[in-house]
């Protein structure tokens, strides 16, 4: 805080020394006080600075400075710094267009000055804050010492760059396996892109629900602050946290993302947990009552199985009976013949 004090009352003696009449009452009235302009990147805006010079007799010379400044409690005003060297993007003096010869201004008269406002096409949104001093003295370098001063009347201009870039983020695709068997196809592959203008973290969480819509768990998406820059896409990555559990289910991812206005995004997607322990033990179970099955109706169709035996004709042959047998009786003595 001193050396700042000691530099301006140094400076001020070297202008007392050197050009006396500079640091005269100044009977200049100047207005506006403050000139709000809100623009957008490229674009421009022309104002007027009113200049009366209410000297009686004397004729007032004055020269226009640009000063980038800070307004704060200590109202610290920055050196100028030619745009060719500074990044024109954020540099609120380069966008400043107002003339820089000598303003004469004759006992009692007016002058107008134009101040033109050009902002450049990618500038950075925010606000911003210049001052123009409208300084009497004889050369331009001397004018801008007293406007570094802060010893200079002028008109402040305050141009605020609104940010009119979107956040705009889409779930591409939402992938968790059809048939989660095991550890190795639980994971789950959140696919984002990045259309907007701005770097985008989306953060949030998946919650799963049973067939019966009931939620069973949930986990966090993106916990480490991934940042996906404007165009490009990324894999959002984690695992399913069901364990031991067979049936269906279904898992809703919600992320929200945004820095000028916060946005939310929803997908949904099926899945069946099916444990490989478990699936073994039914695989055994279905074997083994394909086993027993099979046996059973093994056992049934040899129960049932034609027996040559049932189809054979029993003839008795009473004693003593003495047929007289034609050619084409059957004999059924069984002597030889």
């Amino acid at each position: 805080m001193i050396l700042p004090v000691v530099k301006k009352i140094l400076v001020a003696c070297l202008l007392v020394s050197m050009f006396p009449s500079t640091l005269l009452a100044s009977e200049i009235t100047i207005r506006p006080f403050l000139i709000d302009a809100q623009l957008a990147p490229r674009e421009s805006k022309t104002e007027v600075i009113t200049l009366t010079n209410d000297y009686p007799t004397r004729k007032a010379v004055l020269f226009a400075t640009v000063n980038e400044i800070t307004i704060d409690s200590v109202g610290e005003i920055k050196e100028f710094v030619s745009p060719v060297m500074t990044d024109r993007t954020n540099t609120v003096t380069s966008w400043i267009e107002i003339g820089r010869g000598r303003i004469e201004i004759e006992p009692g008269e007016t002058v107008e000055v134009p101040i033109t406002i050009k902002t450049h096409p990618f500038a950075e949104p925010g606000e911003y804050h210049v001052f123009i001093g409208l300084v009497e003295a004889s050369k331009r370098n001397v004018a801008e010492a007293i406007a570094l001063a802060g010893d200079a009347d002028g008109v402040i201009v305050k141009v605020v760059i609104a940010d009119e870039r979107k956040d705009n983020l889409k779930i591409a695709s939402f992938l968790i396996d059809r048939f989660v068997t095991g550890d190795e196809s639980k994971y789950i592959n959140i696919e984002v892109e990045n259309l907007g203008d701005l770097p985008a973290s989306p953060q949030g969480e998946i919650i799963f629900y049973d067939s019966r819509g009931v939620e069973v768990d949930s986990i966090e998406v993106n916990g480490s602050g991934v940042i996906i820059e404007p165009g490009e896409t990324a894999i959002l990555e984690t695992t399913v946290p069901l364990d031991e559990r067979l049936g269906r289910y279904k898992a809703n991812v919600s992320l929200q993302y945004g820095l000028n206005q916060r946005a939310s995004l929803f997908d949904t997607t099926y899945f069946y947990m099916l444990p490989l322990h478990i699936l073994l033990g039914l695989f055994g179970v279905i074997v083994a009552v394909s086993l027993a099955i099979t046996l059973l109706f093994r056992r049934v169709l040899l129960a049932n199985e034609y027996d040559e035996t049932e189809g054979d004709v029993l003839l008795y042959v009473k004693d003593g009976h003495d047929a007289n047998p034609q050619e084409h009786d059957i004999d059924l003595t069984n002597k030889p013949q």
